[in-house]
Formats: structure tokens, C-alpha cells, sequence
């Protein structure tokens, strides 16, 4: 599988919860690279990539967060808007449902991290089309 684990974390809508757990996470030196939010009125699920995925699941975990690790597509582009636009048309063109996607930049690229409906298909749609994929990243 060519893929990244990526944090998604359940996050009440109260004052200090994001604190928590951010300040966890740099008590164990863990750094974040990316980070998304969504929300409703109730609470919100906050996904991550950190520099140590393992690390980072088993400490929230240990403190009362809940946490799941899932894979993602990672997958990294030029830097610019046609490039993001090119790569999300050949993904849906090619039969590709996106459930949700978020970006950072990483080393003068933009990183797309795309959770597929399915991913075996997304998959193999970006090798065949030669997207770069960044995998095994913890």
C-alpha cells in the first residue's frame, strides 16, 4: 500500500480541549506538519500528521483522547493551483469519490492528503497517472 497513517482525533467543543491535546503533544516533542478541523455545533474531528504517528496515537490514547489511525493518499505536487486542479480532475475524472481532502507545504510542494471512498481504486489511479506518493511516513 502506498499510503500514510493519519490521526483523526475526536474533539468536543469546549473551552481547553485543542489545548490538551497540543500540549501533549509537545510535552513528547512530537511535531505536527498537518493539521484540518471540522466541526458542527457538538464537537469536531481533528486530523493530523505528526512526526511520529505511533507515538502520538498511544500518548492521546493513554490520556482519554479518542483517537483512530487511518491511511490516506499523500501525494505531492508543484506548488501552484493548476497543479492541485489537474491532479483532483484526474483522480474524479477517473472514477475517484474524494471524502475529504486538506494540504501543507513541504519542502517548496504542496502535499494533498486525499481520504478516497475507495482507496485501493484511488490507488491505483494515481500510479497510473504517476502522481508522486509519499508513503511510509511516520
Amino acid at each position: 500500500m502506498k499510503t500514510i497513517k493519519q490521526l483523526s482525533i475526536f474533539l468536543e467543543n469546549r473551552q481547553g480541549s485543542l489545548k490538551r491535546i497540543l500540549s501533549a503533544l509537545s510535552d513528547q516533542n512530537i511535531e505536527i506538519q498537518a493539521a484540518s478541523v471540522a466541526d458542527t455545533n457538538d464537537y469536531g474531528i481533528l486530523r493530523l500528521i505528526t512526526s511520529n504517528q505511533t507515538k502520538a496515537a498511544a500518548l492521546l490514547s493513554d490520556i482519554g483522547v479518542l483517537v483512530n489511525v487511518n491511511e490516506v493518499l499523500a501525494i505531492s505536487i508543484e506548488d501552484n493551483v493548476a497543479a492541485f486542479s489537474a491532479t483532483i480532475s484526474s483522480l474524479t475524472d477517473n472514477g475517484v469519490v474524494i471524502n475529504y481532502l486538506y494540504t501543507f507545504s513541504k519542502d517548496g510542494r504542496l502535499v494533498l492528503i486525499v481520504r478516497p471512498a475507495d482507496m485501493e481504486k484511488a490507488e491505483l489511479v494515481a500510479s497510473a497517472q504517476g502522481f508522486q506518493l509519499i508513503q511510509g511516513w511516520e
